[in-house]
């Protein structure tokens, strides 16, 4: 799935470089090379399709995962390979409500 902010601004920027005489482009369309660089970085980077709601939600779920030693029992880092420490380290870096 590709993501079409990120493809949207990776066509920009492929087009100022070309303007610029940094690259040329030589495909009759940038779009289909923006969108196969947007779906590289996507490998690397988070999709920002997700809202701000969506990310508020994902630390609320964490939040309630990690606080919970019934759920998040000894089993939780083998299957996601994340300890309840590092995952209350990853939800202080998402949005809060």
């Amino acid at each position: 799935m590709i993501d079409q902010q990120l493809s949207r601004v990776m066509a920009d920027a492929v087009s100022e470089l070309e303007r610029d005489g940094e690259i040329v482009v030589t495909s009759p369309s940038i779009e289909p090379l923006a969108d196969r660089l947007a779906e590289a970085a996507l490998n690397v980077v988070p999709s920002t399709e997700l809202s701000f709601g969506e990310l508020v939600g994902v630390r609320s779920l964490i939040l309630h995962a990690i606080s919970n030693a019934q759920f998040f029992d000894w089993e939780m880092p083998t299957l996601t390979g994340f300890t309840a420490a590092e995952f209350e380290r990853i939800a202080g870096k998402l949005p809060r409500a």
